[in-house]
């Protein structure tokens, strides 16, 4: 971006960044020549850096082109510095020296050089006149009219370090008063190797003032004494000059003595022997003094010491030599007395202290302070405040002579100590810091000098102070618990891992458990301080290892095998000790772990879900387990009835019997096993009371590594159990027959042949029947239990049971009065919960008796049709009885054989037996 500066033909040409500065005439044009002209900027700025463009414009008449050329112009800044830090003013005699310093200084990043020189402005001048200049090439000139004194060595410059300039002038003139300052220039060389003055600064001036020397009358002399002006500081040099004036000096003897406070400290006897009253500032060259010239006599201290300040006279003896060689006092001048004053230098003692930001409880607290830039025997006094709103109290002090002393009242009895290393570092040491040492410590250390009396004086004393914490070890442990895998299968490893980070200290380990489910936390071990392990939990189930690291220490509690009773929140509570002395008590986090079972393969089977019989039958119910998870595996068995228990088995096959059974199932109902994993369920004489939603649930357990069973998956079967009445199957032959007897010693057989019965266990009651005009009346009854009761007194009738289901009665002897009709009736019994219940009753065919008697009109017997008669009906009979017999054999032969050998006729024919009359 080009901004307008200035033009020699448009006056408002500048921009407003301009236009201020050329109002001032800082901004200026310069014609030199008609085609020539001269940029001046005054004062210039930083930002007037950059490449400045010249163009000469076509204003009119003939046009000849336009010219520019620019050139770049660098700024630099300006950061000369010149100074004078003396006295503004001195007062010297004819003949005294004059010492001025002057310190030149620039920080530009330019490759610059600096000229500095010394000017004096007197009172006749009208422009200062330089006295001596360090060119920039670093050469010597002296300035106009100085140049005899500048060869003869009374004028010369000093360059003393980086930045100060000193102007000596061992004895100054009348001419020399005025004011004397110093100018700095500083220069630059440009592309073109010429040099340029880029800055220029002058300092402060000191007024001078030259006393005339008065020359005495002759035979007198007088004493001048003028010691070195300026303050003076340790270590500077102290010149006092006693200066002699007398007409015809080289004819006379003079011995001059220097007195301080009115004490001899140098003399120059008349023959010139020096004596040096100071033996051991003589010998280390720190004083000395000569005779310069025919009237001055110099005192040097080249190193002065607070001592030497004071009142300084010059005491001259005018003395005259004997023949002898010996000399003879004849008078002396003491002059005026001139105070020198010299002030303790500004000590190079320096103090860093260096300590640990923080450290730990019932660690060594340690506090070094670091001195350098001392001469002297040090002392250091320690203190202490525990904030910034205390003050400080005493700790401890070490004198410079070495002796600990003072020890503050709230360290009377700790381990508290200073000492001094040879390299001069002050150490505070605190043993087994507390929390309450925490706070700011300060070292205060003093340097000690001698006095001229040989005591020790306090020189310099310099402090630092710096914050220390004391960090608590219960803040800085930390106690953590985890795990790589804190969910693991029933019988696995889990490894619980307690991390204590912190201090380096003795701990106690105590390890928790709180099952799951429950609010009491159990102890599994402890492990003090000192080492000792105590187990409260059985030790074979847990292992235990301790690693100490760097940082940290792990205590690493290991369970092998993992069971569900290990399964809860475990926890790690940490004790540390220093010294016996509990310092903290951490709790880690709760760490979870959870054992999970194996997922179970169980898979359970029934037979069939739905089973229908009939009462008094026996049910079996079944379910089995197809599959399981391990070999080990156990079960437990439970049978409902609905939603009742019915029966239970455990894992010791030990069967339970439940509300469902109640006091009377339970005689009916039973439990086995039939095979390792298959579960029958039995009950006897079913009723339809128990038909109903019969289920077998079947638990799967397994063992855990410490011996407990626990429970797998639960899975259940149902079958649905119809109980029927039993169908009344109960027949007995009903053939009608008929029997004409004609002989009435002979008798006839009631037959009563069941053809079908309900049940195979059915037992029979069988009673004979005769038909009489007012009903049927009872003549004999054979009943279920096997006692046989007969309703005739008056004749032996004979019972017979030649099958199971053939029951027979015989009329051994007929008479009259048997004629009639006669049938039998069957009544089946079936046992019902231990109770004998009648289930079905049929009747047979009746049997119609006639008896022949002879005389009798009204009955022609045909023997013939009697034979007859008799043969056809028996024959079929016969028949029948056959082919149901064999019917019934076919099917029921297995039975039937045992039925006959249990169920004998209990009367046969050939035994008959002859019943007594009862009466019933």
């Amino acid at each position: 971006m080009e901004l307008n500066i200035i033009s020699t033909s448009d006056p408002d040409f500048a921009y407003g960044v301009f236009s201020g500065r050329i109002s001032n005439k800082e901004i200026y044009i310069q014609r030199l020549s008609g085609s020539s002209v001269l940029l001046w900027i005054k004062n210039l700025q930083e930002n007037d850096a950059g490449d400045l463009l010249c163009e000469t414009l076509h204003t009119g008449g003939v046009y000849y082109g336009d010219y520019d050329d620019e050139a770049k112009l660098n700024v630099i800044a300006d950061t000369l510095e010149a100074s004078y830090s003396g006295s503004p003013s001195q007062s010297l005699s004819e003949g005294d020296p004059l010492q001025l310093e002057c310190q030149v200084s620039s920080q530009t990043f330019q490759h610059t050089h600096l000229m500095v020189s010394w000017f004096l402005h007197g009172e006749e001048d009208e422009n200062p006149r330089p006295i001596i200049t360090l060119d920039r090439d670093l050469t010597v000139k002296p300035g106009a009219g100085f140049e005899d004194r500048y060869r003869a060595g009374l004028i010369s410059m000093d360059k003393v370090e980086d930045t100060t300039y000193r102007l000596k002038m061992p004895q100054v003139q009348q001419s020399d008063q005025g004011k004397f300052f110093c100018k700095a220039t500083e220069w630059i060389q440009d592309p073109d190797r010429s040099w340029t003055q880029i800055a220029h600064k002058t300092t402060a001036a000191c007024d001078v003032e030259i006393k005339r020397i008065v020359a005495p009358d002759a035979g007198s002399f007088i004493v001048y004494l003028k010691a070195s002006k300026g303050p003076l500081q340790e270590g500077d040099a102290l010149d006092i000059r006693c200066s002699v004036n007398a007409q015809n000096l080289p004819g006379h003897f003079f011995s001059v003595t220097w007195l301080k406070n009115q004490q001899k400290v140098a003399q120059i006897g008349s023959s010139g022997v020096l004596t040096m009253f100071d033996k051991e500032r003589e010998n280390a060259a720190e004083m000395r003094a000569v005779k310069t010239s025919h009237m001055d006599y110099l005192l040097t201290i080249r190193s002065t010491r607070t001592e030497d300040q004071g009142q300084y006279q010059c005491e001259v003896w005018q003395e005259n030599m004997n023949e002898d060689g010996t000399f003879k006092k004849i008078q002396k001048q003491i002059s005026s007395p001139e105070t020198v004053s010299i002030t303790a230098k500004e000590s190079d003692l320096a103090v860093v202290m260096a300590m640990k930001d923080a450290v730990t409880e019932g660690d060594a607290l340690r506090v070094v302070c670091s001195v350098s830039g001392f001469k002297g025997p040090l002392s250091v006094s320690w203190q202490h405040k525990k904030d910034s709103g205390a003050s400080f109290s005493d700790v401890i002090s070490l004198t410079h002579e070495g002796v600990m002393k003072d020890v503050g009242s709230k360290y009377q009895s700790r381990n508290v100590q200073t000492f001094h290393s040879p390299a001069g570092n002050f150490t505070l040491e605190l043993g087994a810091s507390a929390t309450s040492d925490s706070g700011e410590y300060k070292c205060i250390v003093s340097e000690w000098t001698v006095q001229s009396n040989g005591e020790m004086k306090k020189a310099n004393t310099h402090s630092q102070q710096k914050a220390i914490i004391v960090n608590s070890v219960e803040s800085l442990m930390k106690v953590s618990l985890k795990s790589r895998t804190s969910t693991v299968p029933i019988d696995s490893p889990v490894e619980l891992l307690c991390i204590v980070r912190g201090p380096k200290v003795s701990l106690a380990v105590r390890w928790m458990f709180q099952p799951r489910n429950s609010t009491v936390q159990t102890n599994i071990l402890s492990i003090s301080h000192t080492g000792e392990m105590a187990w409260r939990a059985d030790q074979r189930n847990y292992q235990l290892s301790i690693q100490a690291q760097p940082t940290d220490t792990h205590f690493t509690l290991k369970v092998p095998r993992a069971s569900k009773q290990q399964e809860g929140q475990y926890q790690c509570q940490v004790d540390a000790y220093q010294k016996d002395v509990q310092k903290a008590l951490k709790n880690s986090n709760l760490l979870a772990v959870i054992v999970q079972k194996p997922v179970s393969k169980m898979s359970l089977y029934s037979p069939t879900s739905r089973l229908e019989t009939t009462v008094n039958a026996e049910a079996k119910l079944e379910c089995s387990v197809t599959r399981t998870t391990t070999n080990t595996s156990r079960f437990t068995v439970t049978w409902m009835f609905g939603s009742q228990m019915l029966l239970a088995m455990d894992l010791d096959a030990v069967v339970k019997f439940g509300p469902a059974a109640g006091l009377e199932m339970d005689q009916r109902i039973r439990m086995e096993i039939r095979q390792k994993q298959s579960f029958q369920l039995t009950i006897h004489q079913v009723r339809t009371s128990d038909s109903g939603q019969y289920h077998c649930e079947v638990e799967e357990w397994l063992q855990d590594p410490l011996g407990d069973w626990y429970s797998l998956k639960n899975m259940s079967v149902s079958t649905e159990m119809v109980v029927k009445e039993k169908e009344i199957k109960l027949r007995v032959q009903k053939d009608n027959r008929m029997l004409n007897i004609t002989n009435h010693q002979a008798g006839f057989t009631i037959d009563c042949v069941i053809d079908s019965q309900s049940s195979d266990t059915s037992v029979f009651e069988v009673t004979w029947f005769k038909v009489q005009e007012e009903g049927p009346v009872t003549i004999f009854t054979a009943r279920r239990d096997g006692i046989l009761h007969s309703a005739i007194t008056d004749k032996n009738l004979v019972f017979g049971r030649p099958l199971a289901t053939h029951y027979k009665l015989t009329v051994p002897q007929i008479s009259p009065t048997d004629v009639g009709q006669y049938y039998c009736q069957v009544e089946e019994w079936l046992l019902t919960a231990n109770t004998w219940k009648r289930f079905a009753s049929d009747k047979s065919g009746e049997l119609s008796i006639y008896v022949h008697t002879e005389g009798d009109s009204k009955i022609q017997i045909n023997p013939l049709g009697i034979t007859l008669a008799i043969a056809i009906p028996l024959i079929c009979i016969l028949v029948l009885v056959i082919i149901l017999l064999s019917r019934k054999g076919h099917k029921k032969k297995p039975e039937l054989k045992k039925k006959k050998k249990k169920k004998d006729c209990l009367w046969a024919e050939k035994n008959g037996l002859t019943l007594v009359p009862t009466s019933d």
